[in-house]
C-alpha cells in the first residue's frame, strides 16, 4: 500500500509540474514563428492585388456552408480562400467540446505566434449574444456573464475557459478536409497574409449559410 501511494504521489507531482511548466515547455515545442517570410508573403499579396498597405476598412467574412473566408475592404471583396472546420460544422457553438464553429459577429482579440498550426488569430468568442444565450439556458452563471460583457466592452479577449467553450481562432494547417475542433483553418500562406492584413479588433462575421448575409455576389466578385 505505501508503495502504491508513493507511485501515485509521484504521478500527481509530475502532472502538476507539467501543468505549471506548460508555458515554458510550449516555448520549446512551438517556438515563435519568424515573421520575415510571412511579411514577404503579405507584400507579394499586396503587389499582386495592386493594394495599398494597409488595406482600408478591412474585415473578415466567413460562410460555413461553402467553406469560404472573404477578406473585405469595406463592401469590396479583396480575396477569398477555402477553409476547414470541425467535426460538427452545422449550427452555432453553444458549449465546450461540441466541435462547432460559432456564428455571429466577433473581432480579432489576440494573436499567437506559437500556435501549433503556424500562426493563429484569436476570435472574441464568446460574444455578448453567446453569453446571453448561455445565461438563458443556464450554461453559465451571472458572474461569468458579466465578465464576458466587461471584456467585450474593453475590446479584449473574453474568458476562454468557460462552459461555452473558447480558443476559437483562424489558423494555418490546411484545408483538405474538416479536421479542426471547431476553429477555422486556412492554408499556411493565407494565415500569413491575414496576420498582417488584419490588425487587432478587425471585425470577423461568421455566417451559417452564404445566402444569409447581406453582401451580394457582385460585391464578392474579383
Amino acid at each position: 500500500m505505501p508503495r502504491f501511494v508513493l507511485i501515485m504521489s509521484g504521478i500527481i507531482l509530475v502532472g502538476l509540474g507539467v501543468w505549471y511548466g506548460w508555458p515554458m515547455i510550449q516555448t520549446y515545442i512551438s517556438p515563435e514563428v519568424d515573421l520575415t517570410e510571412a511579411r514577404s508573403t503579405y507584400q507579394e499579396f499586396l503587389a499582386t492585388h495592386d493594394r495599398s498597405d494597409p488595406i482600408r476598412d478591412v474585415k473578415i467574412v466567413i460562410t460555413k456552408s461553402n467553406r469560404m473566408l472573404y477578406l473585405m475592404s469595406g463592401d469590396q471583396n479583396v480575396e477569398r480562400w477555402s477553409i476547414a472546420l470541425g467535426p460538427n460544422p452545422e449550427g452555432t457553438k453553444t458549449e465546450v467540446g461540441d466541435g462547432r464553429t460559432p456564428v455571429g459577429d466577433y473581432y480579432i482579440a489576440d494573436r499567437d505566434r506559437r500556435s501549433e498550426h503556424h500562426l493563429a488569430l484569436l476570435i472574441s468568442y464568446p460574444s455578448r449574444q453567446d453569453a446571453d444565450a448561455g445565461l438563458r439556458d443556464e450554461v453559465i452563471d451571472d458572474r461569468l456573464h458579466q465578465e464576458i460583457y466587461r471584456k467585450i466592452t474593453q475590446g479584449r479577449l473574453p474568458p476562454q475557459d468557460t462552459p461555452l467553450g473558447g480558443d476559437v481562432s483562424i489558423h494555418g494547417g490546411g484545408t483538405t478536409r474538416d479536421w479542426t475542433s471547431g476553429t477555422i483553418a486556412v492554408d499556411q500562406d493565407v494565415i500569413e497574409i491575414l496576420w498582417f492584413a488584419c490588425p487587432d479588433n478587425t471585425p470577423v462575421s461568421i455566417y451559417e449559410e452564404f445566402i444569409d448575409w447581406e453582401l451580394s455576389d457582385t460585391m464578392l466578385s474579383y
